[in-house]
């Protein structure tokens, strides 16, 4: 596949976008001091602001305590904003949401600017201890002018519009899940006293989806089938925490696909940016793409979460004998190796982002070879894909060694993953026409 990386139109050439009103009314206020080690770079050399700000947004979010579900919707905000703004000024490719274009501005402090903007909305309890402190850092590497003015008006206003844009998206709005009493056999019941997580994410409005129903799968298996059995009894041997056939490499695999997945997932693809030593645009380009699809697979994963709402292996097994299918024999005492996430199983959110990291990659290098790197944030060790088969397969079947998952949820979670990605790719992110 052909790599369109660094194939752009220069400043000159300038998209045919207007500058629209709302800029004239941005508020510049840049006090504050501390904690972003960006430094100013001119366009064209490697970026450390794309990065820098998806680690302020990595901290402020694990400060803020919040979901998961939370975390990938809350960057994708971010990275859009970013990626309009730095389009604005830079151009060479189409605008995910928001149309302006400028000249004479910093695409730095247009990437400050519209993070920090972001975050401070969906973050504020983090905007004096974090947030408003390293934006003050990050634009003190800038140098005072017009330049730095109208690039931080840039981000400003595409943050702005961007959240008017996404105002009743159906993010965080309120939704309960009631679980049947008494209890029916295949029907997930919630596994920790705090509320389930991401009830309203199926009813969120995506990003790029036509719906969030657009790729619900057909659901779990029968729990009359053989198919059944053979994923309950599966996950039951080797999924336990007591499990005699698990390897002690599958046990690491395991545990470590179990780390902080927001956090996680967030430090891979800056290291990704960094490692490639991409400029602002590229770097922009790729944090978009990829939280895109991330935020997009993952509300089209709670989609059919809730619909089916099928039960996990901790309550599956232990009621074994419910389920009338005589090759399933429970086990009151299983545990899992794995705690277990408090909201459905079917399919398996891992599977539903993970997997598309893979094929992002290969498209934006266009090649088949994605030479990936995750970390590890526990000390269990790093972990390196040479393909994105290799990532898929590594992510799917640690779900299950770890007792959360059973085969089919992680089988039509990769689905997921991969139709999310084929279809944001297809329809954005592309080279700018003129």
């Amino acid at each position: 596949m052909h790599d369109d990386r660094d194939t752009r139109a220069p400043n000159t050439r300038r998209r045919r976008f207007v500058v629209l009103a709302v800029f004239a009314a941005v508020l510049l206020a840049l006090g504050g001091a501390s904690a972003s080690s960006a430094q100013h770079q001119p366009s064209g050399q490697p970026d450390t602001y794309v990065t820098s700000w998806d680690a302020i947004g990595s901290q402020a979010f694990t400060a803020a305590g919040l979901t998961p579900a939370e975390g990938h919707v809350i960057f994708a905000y971010v990275a859009i904003a970013v990626y309009d703004a730095v389009m604005a000024i830079e151009g060479g490719y189409e605008p995910f949401a928001v149309e302006v274009e400028v000249d004479n501005a910093s695409p730095q402090a247009a990437v400050a600017a519209a993070a920090r903007r972001i975050l401070a909305h969906h973050l504020p309890a983090q905007v004096a201890t974090i947030i408003d402190p390293a934006y003050a850092t990050s634009l003190a590497t800038i140098p005072d002018g017009p330049a730095k003015t109208n690039g931080i008006a840039v981000g400003e206003g595409v943050a702005q519009l961007l959240i008017a844009k996404r105002s009743g998206d159906g993010f965080r709005v309120p939704v309960t899940y009631t679980p049947p009493s008494p209890p029916i056999p295949g029907v997930w019941i919630p596994t920790a006293p705090t509320p389930p997580i991401g009830t309203y994410l199926g009813r969120m409005r995506p990003f790029a989806l036509d719906s969030a129903d657009q790729f619900r799968p057909a659901g779990p298996p029968a729990l009359s089938s053989k198919r059944w059995a053979a994923e309950y009894n599966e996950v039951k041997e080797i999924g336990s925490s007591s499990s005699t056939t698990r390897t002690a490499e599958q046990t690491v695999a395991a545990r470590f696909w179990a780390e902080a997945p927001v956090q996680q997932a967030r430090r891979s693809f800056r290291e990704f940016v960094l490692g490639r030593e991409l400029d602002v645009v590229d770097a922009a380009r790729f944090m978009a793409m990829i939280s895109v699809t991330y935020a997009d697979g993952l509300i089209a994963c709670f989609d059919a979460k809730y619909h089916y709402a099928f039960w996990r292996p901790i309550t599956a097994i232990r009621a074994g004998e419910t389920d009338g299918n005589e090759a399933t024999v429970g086990d009151p005492a299983w545990s899992p190796l794995l705690g277990t996430p408090n909201h459905p199983e079917y399919p398996s959110a891992h599977s539903c982002i993970t997997p598309a990291a893979g094929r992002v990659i290969a498209r934006f290098l266009g090649k088949g070879q994605i030479d990936f790197t995750i970390p590890s944030l526990t000390g269990l060790g790093d972990r390196h894909f040479a393909t994105p088969k290799d990532l898929e397969y590594d992510v799917a079947n640690a779900r299950i060694w770890g007792g959360i998952h059973f085969r089919s949820a992680v089988e039509d979670g990769a689905k997921i993953a991969k139709k999310t990605a084929d279809h944001v790719l297809a329809h954005y992110f592309h080279k700018s026409r003129d």
